[in-house]
């Protein structure tokens, strides 16, 4: 009876698979490019891309989503962090679409795509085989395999690579990481720590395909966009036609990481001005910036993260600071690893405009402290008693 069941079930799901794969959109069918607006969440920031396929005639409305995770996966953190997590195509209502993003305060473009009976079919097709079971999943890359690239990816293929969009209006030249800022301007601490963790890849030149990594730009070149038929988008509307309100919020000192990191500095200065307070203040100091290399070097090496690669911020904050900032006892060792961080940090410093990959302004300042610091504790060391190290 159990097998009878299972054997029941089976057909049933093999049924409804085979039903879906082989429905034949109307002529009323339409298929658009929703493209969502950012939200207040870090991974909502640079927006969202979704095809919506709506046919009255077949009682279809829905939305196809690449940029969906499951939070409940086992060891979620772990694979977010080693860019192993899996993200998949979820379909869901239109309503829902609606509805989630509405809650979200998230307005929404749709733009109605000028395709032809067989081309709506051809993608409508491509989404259903992307959408089963063994096809949804995919590993994420942000810049280079996310929501947007493979809806971009999608809409090439329903063309058969013969479409050519139209890059005219971008400001070619930029950064893949120049690229995120303008997102990031009511965001500096996040947009501080966006610029530690990205490595020189995110400093390679973006192509105008590039571009359509984030959803806004790929709704922007989809308007510009020429097809032998016409214009690529037939028509576009804002959802909903008015606009959600804005939060005033007024910027403190505390916002701005450029004149905190100033500010550390300037402790950091004055500390050395007693054994005990410096004493105290180094052991905070060396043990953030050996985190910080820590941080670094793990997404380096051990992530699959390609836009964390080749991160030359680890020049300036080595994590081998975690192995000496707890070591009081001179010693020449000590001494001869300091004076090479400060030369190292100087030598940074003196090319930082120069490196080929987009150091972040911030961090001057403590660059600035590892410099002295370093070169203080020899000087110290040749003119200073013993005894005051051990006193304090």
């Amino acid at each position: 009876m159990k097998r009878l069941c299972l054997f029941a079930f089976a057909l049933i799901c093999a049924a409804q698979t085979f039903a879906q794969s082989a429905t034949t959109l109307s002529e009323r069918a339409t298929i658009s490019l929703m493209t969502v607006a950012p939200g207040e969440y870090l991974y909502s920031t640079f927006g969202h891309s979704a095809l919506r396929v709506r046919d009255p005639q077949n009682r279809i409305d829905r939305c196809y989503n690449y940029g969906t995770f499951d939070f409940n996966q086992p060891y979620f953190i772990l694979k977010f962090c080693r860019g192993k997590l899996r993200y998949f195509l979820n379909i869901e209502s239109y309503r829902s679409f609606e509805y989630s993003n509405f809650q979200d305060r998230r307005p929404m473009q749709e733009q109605l795509l000028n395709l032809r009976q067989d081309q709506r079919q051809r993608i409508f097709e491509l989404l259903e085989t992307n959408a089963l079971e063994q096809n949804r999943y995919y590993q994420y890359d942000f810049f280079y395999d996310n929501c947007a690239t493979r809806i971009r990816d999608i809409v090439k293929e329903t063309f058969y690579q013969e479409i050519t969009f139209d890059s005219s209006h971008l400001a070619l030249g930029s950064t893949m990481r120049q690229l995120l800022h303008p997102y990031l301007t009511k965001m500096p601490w996040t947009r501080f720590g966006i610029d530690l963790v990205l490595g020189y890849s995110a400093d390679r030149r973006a192509s105008p395909e590039d571009f359509m990594f984030l959803p806004d730009h790929m709704h922007d070149i989809f308007a510009h966009t020429q097809i032998p038929a016409g214009p690529l988008v037939a028509s576009g509307r804002r959802i909903p036609e008015w606009s959600f309100p804005e939060a005033s919020v007024k910027a403190g000192f505390f916002d701005s990481p450029l004149l905190v990191m100033c500010l550390v500095a300037v402790i950091g200065l004055l500390s050395m001005a007693n054994p005990r307070t410096e004493r105290i203040f180094d052991f905070i100091f060396w043990l953030v910036l050996g985190l910080a290399g820590l941080i670094i070097a793990f997404l380096w090496f051990a992530t699959d993260h390609s836009s964390t690669k080749m991160n030359l911020n680890i020049l300036w904050a080595l994590p081998t600071h975690l192995l000496v900032f707890w070591r009081n006892r001179r010693t020449e060792l000590m001494d001869n690893y300091f004076s090479g961080t400060a030369i190292l940090a100087a030598l940074t410093l003196i090319f930082w405009k120069f490196i080929p990959q987009e150091m972040p302004t911030p961090a001057i300042p403590i660059v600035i402290l590892v410099i002295v610091k370093g070169l203080w504790r020899r000087y110290w060391k040749k003119e200073r008693p013993a005894k005051i190290w051990d006193v304090a």
